[in-house]
């Protein structure tokens, strides 16, 4: 038979504190699990989110942006003008003749990653044929030769100009005299 001790008062409130302190500790250990499940969560969210939006990365000093198809503009140009989102829009309607023009920002003669073989290229990272969805270029959201050539492109294809007609008027207003492109 087990014997029973009787506790005196000083050994009984010692006990009830060491079990209010182990309370506190569990609710501690517990509010931090809480806290890193939750974390989690957002992070895991914030993730998916990222995938809708479309996957950024750099290619060399450019922000690359893909999105689902043509239709999805990049998210970056919410940091651009509405004129900048706009020119964007108007990539794939004017893409056959923007492959066709030449960009005279420098971008094509540029000795780095991201060189440039059209106009097209200061839009488009990749050519939609190259994979699924679209992928974008920020390069022309900064760059006022490549915007203004796009802009003579809607103008001069809306006049129903060829595509040897906008080329010639481009490379008469933007080709500096020593290009050698």
């Amino acid at each position: 038979m087990m014997k029973r001790v009787r506790l005196t008062e000083e050994q009984s409130s010692a006990l009830a504190a060491e079990a209010r302190r182990s309370a506190r500790v569990r609710g501690i250990m517990y509010a931090m699990l809480l806290a890193f499940a939750f974390i989690t969560l957002l992070t895991a969210c914030g993730l998916a989110g990222d995938k809708e939006a479309g996957q950024q990365h750099m290619h060399g000093d450019e922000l690359w942006e893909t999105t689902a198809s043509q239709d999805v503009l990049p998210t970056f140009l919410k940091d651009y003008t509405p004129h900048t989102s706009e020119l964007y829009s108007q990539v794939h309607q004017h893409a056959d003749l923007m492959s066709g023009i030449i960009c005279y920002c420098g971008c094509a003669t540029k000795a780095t990653e991201a060189k440039h073989d059209s106009l097209l290229s200061c839009y488009l990272g990749e050519h939609p044929a190259d994979k699924e969805g679209v992928t974008w270029t920020n390069h022309s959201t900064g760059c006022g030769i490549c915007k203004q050539e796009m802009e003579d492109v809607i103008s001069l294809s809306k006049q129903g100009k060829s595509l040897q007609e906008i080329r010639e008027a481009i490379d008469a207003k933007f080709r500096p005299a020593n290009f050698a492109g």
